[in-house]
C-alpha cells in the first residue's frame, strides 16, 4: 500500500511539474509567428500600373503619419522596426515604398500582374469559346 500511496505521490508531483513548465513555456512568445500584421490596400489608381498623384501624396503621408520610421503616429511600438514589408501587385508597392524606404527596407514582391485590357470582340470570341468547350456533347444512340 505503501508503494501505491508513493506512486500517486511522484504522479501527481511530476504531473505539477509538467503542467507548470507548460505554463512557463506557453506565456513566453512565440518568435515564429509576427507580433503584428499591418494589412494596406493600395492607394488611388492612374492605371494598371501606377498610382495617380493623390495616391502617390497618400502613400507619403501614410509613411510619415503611421507607418514610417519616426512616424507621428507609428503603429509600431516603440524601438521596433517592421520585419518586412511585402506587396501583391504593383500598386500596393508603390503605397508601401515611401514607408519601406524610410526603414531602408525592400518591399518584397509577390506579384500579380494585371491582365492587359482585353477588347469587346475578344471578350466575346473567349466567351464563346469557353462556352463551346463546355457544352455536353450529343451521344451517339
Amino acid at each position: 500500500m505503501a508503494a501505491f500511496c508513493f506512486s500517486r505521490l511522484a504522479f501527481r508531483s511530476l504531473l505539477t511539474l509538467v503542467l507548470t513548465g507548460a505554463g512557463f513555456f506557453a506565456a513566453l512568445p512565440a518568435s515564429a509567428a509576427p507580433a503584428r500584421i499591418i494589412i494596406l490596400r493600395h492607394g488611388e489608381k492612374q492605371d494598371a500600373y501606377r498610382l495617380c498623384p493623390v495616391g502617390n501624396e497618400r502613400a507619403q503621408a501614410l509613411a510619415a503619419q503611421y507607418l514610417g520610421k519616426g512616424a507621428k503616429d507609428s503603429l509600431f511600438p516603440a524601438g521596433t522596426a517592421p520585419a518586412a514589408i511585402l506587396a501583391v501587385t504593383l500598386h500596393t508597392m508603390e503605397l508601401a515604398a515611401p514607408a519601406a524606404a524610410t526603414w531602408a527596407l525592400p518591399v518584397v514582391m509577390y506579384t500579380a500582374l494585371p491582365e492587359a485590357p482585353t477588347s469587346p470582340r475578344k471578350k466575346r470570341a473567349k466567351a464563346a469559346s469557353t462556352a463551346a468547350t463546355s457544352a455536353p456533347t450529343p451521344s451517339a444512340p
